[in-house]
C-alpha cells in the first residue's frame, strides 16, 4: 500500500477454498429470485438439529458460478465472490443487502479498480455508521505483481503490503475485519536470495490503523493464517500444526494465550476456523474421516469455566459433503457456500430463527 494511506484513513481456506477464499460508483446490478429453503427432507443427519435453527437462502450472483458468500455484517449485508480465477473467470466480489420481504435479490459488483481478480473475504459495520467496510485481497492490481491485501473503507480502497522491496515475491491476503478497522490475514516473508519466493515463511498478521502490523510468529505449524478478529481483540485462524496430519484451528485469547483445536476435540479431523463474532462464537469447516467437509459453529473456546459446544451444520440443499461456513454476525446468522446436487458451488446465508 500504501501503508501511510491506511494510517491516515483509519483506516488457505477449505483446501484453497475447498480449493480457494469497479468502484461503487460504477456498480453493476443483477437480480435473482430467492426463496427460503428451510430444512430439506433429504438433508443428511449430520448437523440436522443445528441446521433446523436457521432459515437457509441460496444466494448466487445471477448466471455466474462458482459462488461463495464470504462474510456477513450485523445488518445482514453480505459480501461474496464469483469465479475461480481460472477457467470460469477471475474472481469478482459483490455485496447484497437483506430485506425481510425480498432477501438478497440485488447485487452490486465491488471490485478493486484495474485488478485481475478481487476476492473480498469479510465485512463489518463500524460504530456510529450504517456503511460497511470490507477486507480481502486482489491479484496483480494495476501494474503491481502478486497478491495484495486490500481494505474497502466505504468506497475508499487501500492496498496493504507487509514488506517493502519484494520483487516477484509478494503474497499478502486479508481474511477478517472488525468494527474498529483492524484486519487479519497472512503474508509471506521471502527467505530466498532470488526474490522469487522459492523459499518463504508464512506469518499470521494483524493490520491496526495508526499502528501498522502486529505479527504472530508464535503460531505453530505450517502455513498459519489469521482469519477472524473481534472487538475484544480475540483472534482465530488455521494452521497445519503437524505439517502432515490433520490441520487445526487456533485461537489467541487474552494475555497472548494460544490454543489449537480440532472439531469436537477429535484429533484426526482437519479443522479450519474461518470467522468469529463479537461474542467469540467461531465458525468454520472440518473434514470427517470419510473425506467429506461439514460446517460447524463452536462457542466457549475462550471461556475459562465453560466447556466448548460444537455443532455440525450441513447446508440442507447441498450434497452433504462440502459445506463451508465462512462468517457469522452478532445475531448468529451465518454464511458460506456448498456444493449442490447439480455439482455447482452455491453461496448461502442462514438466518437464525
Amino acid at each position: 500500500m500504501m501503508a501511510s494511506r491506511l494510517n491516515r484513513r483509519a483506516l488457505r481456506t477449505v483446501e484453497s477454498a475447498l480449493a480457494a477464499f469497479t468502484l461503487a460508483a460504477c456498480a453493476n446490478f443483477g437480480t435473482s429470485n430467492l426463496t427460503p429453503q428451510g430444512f430439506s427432507a433429504h438433508a443428511s443427519p449430520v448437523g440436522r438439529s443445528a441446521a433446523a435453527a436457521f432459515t437457509f437462502y441460496t444466494v448466487d450472483y445471477p448466471n455466474e458460478h462458482p459462488n461463495r458468500i464470504t462474510g456477513i455484517a450485523k445488518n445482514r449485508e453480505i459480501v461474496g465472490v464469483y469465479g475461480n480465477n481460472g477457467s470460469q473467470g477471475p474472481y469478482h466480489s459483490y455485496t447484497s443487502l437483506y430485506n425481510a420481504s425480498q432477501p438478497y435479490t440485488q447485487f452490486q459488483v465491488d471490485d478493486f479498480p484495474n485488478s485481475q481478480s478481487t476476492y473480498m473475504t469479510s465485512i463489518a459495520i463500524p460504530a456510529h455508521s450504517t456503511t460497511a467496510i470490507q477486507a480481502g485481497y486482489v491479484i496483480t492490481p494495476a501494474d503491481l505483481q502478486g497478491n495484495w491485501g486490500v481494505i474497502n473503507n466505504k468506497g475508499l480502497w487501500s492496498l496493504v503490503r507487509r514488506n517493502r522491496g519484494e520483487r516477484t515475491c509478494h503474497m499478502m491476503e486479508l481474511f477478517g475485519i472488525d468494527a474498529k478497522y483492524d484486519a487479519v490475514g497472512f503474508y509471506w516473508n521471502d527467505d530466498s536470495p532470488s526474490g522469487t519466493c522459492g523459499k518463504y515463511t508464512q506469518y499470521p498478521t494483524e493490520v491496526v490503523p495508526g499502528e501498522g502490523f502486529h505479527d504472530y510468529p508464535h503460531v505453530l505449524g505450517a502455513y498459519p493464517s489469521a482469519t477472524g478478529i473481534n472487538r475484544a481483540g480475540l483472534l482465530v485462524g488455521s494452521t497445519d500444526v503437524s505439517g502432515n496430519g490433520a490441520s487445526k484451528g487456533w485461537t489467541r485469547g487474552q494475555a497472548d494465550s494460544y490454543k489449537y483445536w480440532n472439531y469436537d476435540n477429535k484429533s484426526r479431523l482437519s479443522t479450519l476456523m474461518n470467522g468469529m463474532n463479537d461474542a467469540g462464537v467461531i465458525v468454520g469447516t472440518y473434514k470427517d474421516l470419510t473425506g467429506d467437509w461439514h460446517g460447524f459453529i463452536v462457542s466457549n473456546l475462550f471461556s475459562t469455566t465453560k466447556q466448548p459446544v460444537w455443532q455440525s451444520i450441513d447446508e440442507p440443499d447441498g450434497d452433504q459433503e462440502s459445506t463451508v461456513i465462512s462468517g457469522i454476525d452478532g445475531s448468529g446468522d451465518i454464511c458460506g457456500w456448498y456444493t449442490g446436487t447439480d455439482g455447482l458451488i452455491h453461496g448461502f446465508v442462514g438466518i437464525r430463527q
